[in-house]
């Protein structure tokens, strides 16, 4: 009977301990380094913290990591939209139309853009990149040049032969390699002298581009006119073929940008697709202020 007793205590002592280590466990709190607030019974981790501070441009976060103040006053900012989030939610913010219209907007330029980005990043080879470049050989040319551009102060009042004097002689000096400088205080014309400039096919004028890329080394063109203004050329050096290594991430970008214009140019071409313009509004465009 007394073994029965003592055996029976030991039990209840047991359980009682159980239950105790059990409740202790239910109530324990998380550790503090993982909770950094809460709201109400809403708990806000450092994850939560981190994942909104990694949206956040790059600025702000140099800004928000500097010192304990600007990261408590970041947490606060996160509090607060919390709380105003809750409230609006409770006043059915959520459900009101153009809430819902903005969201669905919103969630078709994410989708867009996500589809966008992974047609982009499909993956190119180092030989399709080459024979891009190859095909497209004479579009990737440099040069040096002398450009002399000039313009009439006077333009009512030009006089032909002042105007083709001054030529003469600007192509005369470009002959010569002589000093052009001096012809920048020229009473008649301003002129505007860029000597010794490297120049891309691509990236100049395309009717000067024309001109200097069909050029021989030391040719001076003719002069070009360009509304009441005027240019000539030298050609210092080149054309030259710029490498293919120096241009590789370029070229990158460009067969990307032409693979993506390409499936989009595809994906038009399967749909009835008709474009109609659109009806003035007589009524509002008579109402107009301008």
């Amino acid at each position: 009977m007394i073994r029965t007793l003592i055996l029976l205590s030991a039990l209840i002592i047991a359980s009682c301990h159980g239950s105790s280590n059990e409740k202790r466990e239910k109530t324990k709190k998380p550790q503090a380094d993982n909770i950094v607030a809460k709201i109400g019974s809403d708990l806000i981790t450092e994850k939560q913290l981190q994942d909104a501070i990694s949206e956040l441009p790059v600025k702000q976060k140099i800004l928000i990591q500097s010192s304990p103040k600007q990261k408590n006053k970041f947490i606060e900012s996160y509090i607060n939209k919390e709380i105003l989030y809750k409230e609006a939610l409770k006043k059915g913010y959520s459900d009101k139309e153009d809430i819902r219209k903005s969201v669905e907007q919103y969630k078709k330029k994410l989708i867009i853009r996500k589809f966008s980005e992974d047609i982009l990043n499909r993956e190119i080879t180092d030989l399709e990149l080459e024979q891009y470049y190859e095909n497209n050989k004479n579009k990737y040319q440099s040069a040096t040049i002398t450009q002399v551009s000039y313009i009439p102060k006077d333009i009512e009042n030009l006089n032909q032969d002042e105007l083709q004097n001054l030529q003469k002689e600007i192509i005369s000096n470009l002959n010569k390699d002589a000093d052009l400088g001096r012809l920048t205080n020229h009473n008649k014309f301003k002129i505007k002298i860029k000597k010794n400039i490297e120049i891309t096919r691509d990236k100049y004028n395309k009717l000067l581009g024309d001109i200097v890329f069909n050029m021989k080394k030391g040719e001076i063109s003719e002069p070009v006119k360009f509304g009441n203004s005027y240019v000539i050329l030298k050609l210092i050096d080149g054309p030259n073929h710029i490498p293919f290594k120096n241009l590789k991430n370029n070229i990158k970008f460009e067969v990307k940008n032409n693979r993506f214009k390409s499936y989009l140019k595809n994906l038009k071409d399967l749909e009835n697709i008709e474009i109609y313009s659109f009806k003035e509004n007589k009524e509002t465009n008579s109402n107009a202020e301008y």
